[in-house]
């Protein structure tokens, strides 16, 4: 089997384009709720950290009036270089940088609305950097999606080689220097903890049960492969037999959830 890291050209894994493409597209209702969720806020300008391609950033230029002023901030320059792009046919004033936004946290700029999403796997000291972040003039509101590495769900299959897949994803990914797979408490606590006065959480849930949507499938497939390049042989194994007995996603469901939050 080819390896699946799904690695942008900086080497953060889960974070190339076709990766995040293929995430976006087959959440897009849930995401485009989420987004007129934030329009809600009016808010005149907005910093996307960790911008990628430019995918929420192209949703909300759908939605959000031309008045609004968009700054997208990614270290990777290939991302960037095609989030510029994406952007050129856009009405409303939009920029790029690029920042390690861990290392020069002072220099993102102030913004009635921070865009911070799944980013915090990728940062050491989310304590130090929330707060830097808040205590930009104007403070403004930080939204937060974080995914759950532990909630991601597939099946049906049997509890037993569930639990090894899990237990072997866990001890794979647990000693990585470069993302935190398994982050949702950790940034949890780090919110509860910051500067910020205002707080508004839920979970949000992302469900399929199949038949699956067209758009929903690359997603899919692409997790259980890169989760397959993780797990032991066995579990490997195991998983690709299990992909195999049902190729035409008749019997299959799929499920995770998402801290989101709002501070201000």
């Amino acid at each position: 089997m080819n390896m699946y890291s799904e690695e942008n050209s900086s080497g953060k894994p889960l974070a190339n384009s076709s990766w995040l493409e293929n995430h976006h597209r087959a959440k897009i209702p849930e995401r485009t709720a989420f987004a007129m969720r934030l329009a809600k806020l009016q808010p005149k300008k907005i910093v996307d950290l960790g911008c990628a391609t430019g995918l929420w950033l192209e949703l909300l230029n759908e939605i959000l009036p031309v008045e609004c002023e968009f700054i997208g901030i990614d270290s990777d320059i290939e991302s960037l270089e095609i989030a510029i792009s994406r952007s050129k046919t856009w009405s409303r004033k939009i920029s790029f940088m690029q920042l390690d936004i861990e290392k020069d946290a002072i220099s993102i700029p102030s913004a009635d609305l921070t865009l911070a999403f799944n980013i915090f796997p990728y940062i050491k000291d989310i304590d130090n950097f929330i707060n830097i972040l808040a205590t930009r003039t104007p403070q403004g509101t930080l939204a937060v999606r974080q995914y759950d590495g532990a909630s991601i769900r597939f099946g049906p299959m049997s509890t037993t080689m569930r639990q090894k897949i899990e237990q072997d994803l866990q001890i794979a990914t647990g000693n990585s220097k470069k993302f935190k797979h398994y982050d949702l408490d950790r940034t949890f606590v780090a919110l509860r903890n910051s500067a910020y006065t205002n707080f508004e959480y839920n979970f949000e849930l992302f469900e399929r049960i199949s038949p699956f949507d067209q758009d929903f499938i690359p997603y899919y497939e692409g997790t259980l492969l890169w989760t397959c390049q993780h797990v032991s042989d066995t579990s490997a194994e195991f998983l690709s037999n299990w992909m195999n007995n049902d190729v035409h996603l008749l019997n299959r469901y799929f499920y995770e959830v998402d801290l989101v939050a709002l501070l201000s």
